[in-house]
């Protein structure tokens, strides 16, 4: 299939900096940014078995990253998810800009809402660029996972090995069935990944307001 340009989508984050939506910094460093989720050596195999029916999920868009990048160098199907209405109003215009209608739909809600539907355990791959604390994003990601399904976020640069166990802790992330799998670092930015090692119970996620009251860990 026909990829976008480059000059094409940092048109987009541009114009997402005119907005708000974005960074100056964010704008100029998206594309390698975003890209750093799927193309590294550590994640190859799993972007080379990528179907064009199987379904990733990006949580809180917001100005396109890194979702709206990398629907546009993969063939798979996509959901944007943000609940900001002027966030999602802009990330449909990108879409349509981009020709990408076809496969990737822009969806206005809270993240934890998508288990409520047909999403849960349908998902392939679940990304997210500096939505929420740790808790937060795996509570709303976990129950999103197929089987198969890998769930990949950036991380602070450089963070050492006690950090890393303060965010991720085992236990914590063992309560909805992840375990992590891989840590890479591309020289802009660090990446670390999950699997679903077990069934994420039904009772997650919970509520917003309940997950931000009382955090997993």
């Amino acid at each position: 299939m026909k990829r976008c340009s480059n000059t094409n989508l940092k048109k987009i984050l541009d114009l997402a900096v005119t907005k708000g939506f974005l960074t100056d910094k964010a704008s100029n460093t998206g594309i390698s940014h975003s890209k750093g989720f799927l193309f590294s050596e550590d994640n190859h195999i799993f972007l080379n078995n990528l179907k064009t029916t199987d379904l990733a999920i990006d949580l809180g868009t917001g100005g396109g990253l890194p979702g709206l990048i990398l629907s546009s160098l993969t063939d798979c199907l996509w959901l944007l998810v943000d609940r900001s209405k002027k966030r999602c109003s802009f990330l449909n215009k990108a879409v349509n800009e981009l020709d990408l209608t076809n496969r990737v739909e822009v969806v206005e809600c809270s993240a934890e809402e998508l288990s409520d539907n047909s999403y849960r355990e349908k998902v392939k791959l679940v990304t997210a660029r500096g939505f929420a604390t740790p808790s937060i994003t795996s509570e709303c990601a976990a129950p999103l996972l197929r089987e198969d399904g890998l769930f990949v976020v950036s991380e602070p640069p450089y963070i050492n090995k006690t950090e890393v166990e303060k965010r991720w802790p085992v236990e914590g992330l063992s309560l909805l069935g992840l375990k992590h799998k891989n840590y890479w670092h591309t020289g802009l930015a660090g990446y670390r990944s999950f699997f679903r090692e077990s069934y994420c119970p039904d009772v997650y996620p919970r509520k917003f307001k309940k997950i931000l009251q009382n955090p997993l860990f």
